[in-house]
């Protein structure tokens, strides 16, 4: 068992302003995601916390995100890819990330030209 400790989501993605779920999941109901994007970022809202994140190591795995929109953890993983291409999440980068074996965390954001006014 690994017991060092990782890094905060916070240290790791700095979002651009305060994180307002409301907000939040407006913006992404409004914008041009096609549904599996939207569907997957409205997940990735319920289990985020008060700020907007995700730890490392959470339940937010491909297969558990997977159970939850019935596909496969393949697509999923796919559009966890393109919400974040899109700007609606960050992660650490997957080839730098340490260690390894623990889930990447991740920060929900809003897209450079959505703005936190969305």
């Amino acid at each position: 068992m690994d017991t060092r400790t990782a890094p905060t989501p916070a240290a790791l993605a700095r979002p651009r302003g305060t994180y307002d779920r409301h907000r939040w999941e407006a913006a992404v109901l409004a914008s041009n995601l096609q549904r599996l994007g939207r569907q997957l970022a409205l997940i990735l809202a319920h289990h985020a916390g008060a700020s907007g994140q995700l730890p490392a190591g959470g339940r937010h795995d491909a297969g558990h995100l997977a159970a939850a929109m019935r596909l496969d953890a393949k697509r999923t993983r796919q559009t966890l890819n393109e919400l974040e291409q899109a700007g609606w999440i960050q992660r650490p980068d997957i080839h730098t990330w340490e260690p390894r074996q623990m889930l990447r965390p991740i920060t929900l954001t809003f897209p450079a030209d959505r703005g936190l006014d969305a």
